[in-house]
């Protein structure tokens, strides 16, 4: 009979066992624990780079923004425009001098503050703030000269605010030195726990492909994020068509490439009529609804190659290309007028709307982008003040635009 095993033999086998395996228990568990933990950091840095790259993104667009809005109040009051007073011109330079103390102050504007120079730009601009304030409180419809002056100040921040939208959106894959230095040695640790890896077996190895998925689809959200910061920051939020700024770069564009070609473009200013009337008595929510059909109709009549852009408030803008001669800018403007001719079903209600258009020619009405706002602007009031729901073509000779009735139907 075999004897039994004493409490000795029982002990060494015990500790015979924990000193040939113990060791590499320990080892796998720190490793584990300690790739899990680095893997963590990386993910958190990912996050807060995200989160501070889109607040610093939507603070810089605000900014951009609010001067493109309160550029558009001041020529609109210049102008006269009787839905335009004062008061309204000066809570917009409120609100753009608002916006500028938030671009420096604050965890908010760290991004901002690393990628731009906005410690500098923003107390110069707020300066020029502070002198420009006066000049908004004598400002009256029709004074010309104080008009260019302020719209020329204004026109000084468009470039800076743009570069600094620009620079912070490509700020996400730029590090410092202070964060390359902390990354070098998190890379130099993986390094390490790789190698525990290979020879701890097959468990980490797994761990690690897991992880490296996780980084891998952080990276593709931060692709998406700067794709939707991008598109927030050139479209519209109601209509998700290109916004002013956009509009501005694509007129440009196309125009440097009419001249190149000898082509002639299209400027039509589109202005809805007395859309005020439905926000009075359906609210605004229904307006931002009429807005969005008003678009989808738009676009229906419009070729692939025609640019469409709401300016801001009712106020729709569009280029067209490849023209032969005038009259395919006027068939255009008749087919506009006559698509919002049909009324629109918005939440259960059926509203009728019209549109007042004025048309301007490249080149034979304007030489440069400046001159074919104008020259659109002019034969928009044109169209106002010949009873509203038409298109009306510049009259360069005149300077008195004539009116062009849209088609009925």
């Amino acid at each position: 009979m075999a004897a039994e095993p004493s409490p000795r033999s029982l002990g060494g086998g015990w500790r015979s066992w924990v000193g040939r395996y113990g060791l590499l228990m320990v080892a796998l568990v720190l490793l584990t624990g300690s790739l899990a933990l680095s893997f963590h950091k990386i993910r958190q840095q990912h996050e807060t780079d995200l989160v501070d790259v889109g607040l610093s993104l939507w603070l810089t667009t605000q900014a951009d923004f609010e001067l493109q809005r309160l550029r558009h109040t001041l020529d609109a009051y210049a102008l006269g425009r009787r839905d335009i007073a004062q008061s309204d011109l000066l809570e917009r330079f409120e609100i753009f001098w608002s916006r500028m103390p938030l671009l420096v102050e604050g965890r908010d504007s760290a991004t901002i503050r690393d990628a731009t120079d906005a410690e500098i730009l923003v107390p110069a601009i707020i300066g020029r703030l502070q002198a420009m304030e006066p000049q908004l409180h004598a400002l009256r419809p029709g004074d010309d000269v104080l008009h260019a002056e302020v719209a020329t100040s204004l026109e000084r921040f468009v470039q800076p605010l743009h570069d600094m939208v620009v620079q912070v959106g490509n700020s996400l894959g730029e590090e410092g030195d202070s964060r390359k230095a902390a990354r070098y040695t998190l890379y130099l640790e993986q390094s390490a726990y790789l190698l525990g890896i290979v020879v701890s077996g097959g468990i980490l190895l797994a761990l690690l492909f897991r992880e490296t998925g996780r980084a891998r689809e952080l990276l593709a959200e931060a692709k998406e994020a700067q794709h939707r910061a991008w598109h927030l920051a050139h479209h519209d939020p109601v209509t998700q068509l290109p916004n002013r700024w956009l509009f501005e770069d694509r007129l440009e564009h196309t125009l440097r490439g009419a001249q190149r070609d000898r082509q002639q473009v299209a400027l039509h200013y589109l202005d809805l009529d007395h859309f005020k009337t439905v926000n009075d008595n359906f609210g605004h929510v229904v307006g931002d609804r009429l807005l969005v059909a008003v678009a989808r109709r738009l676009e229906a009549v419009l070729r692939q190659s025609d640019t469409l852009a709401r300016l801001g408030g009712d106020e729709f803008a569009v280029i067209q290309t490849g023209l032969p001669d005038a009259s395919g800018a006027r068939l255009l403007g008749e087919r506009l007028v006559s698509a919002l001719r049909s009324p629109l079903e918005v939440d259960g209600q059926v509203l009728n709307a019209s549109v007042s258009i004025g048309i301007g020619l490249y080149p034979e009405h304007a030489s440069n982008a400046t001159e074919l706002h104008r020259a659109a602007d002019r034969a928009l009031y044109g169209t106002k003040a010949a009873g509203r729901d038409g298109c009306t073509m510049y009259d360069p000779v005149s300077r008195q635009p004539e009116r062009r009735q849209a088609l009925a139907g």
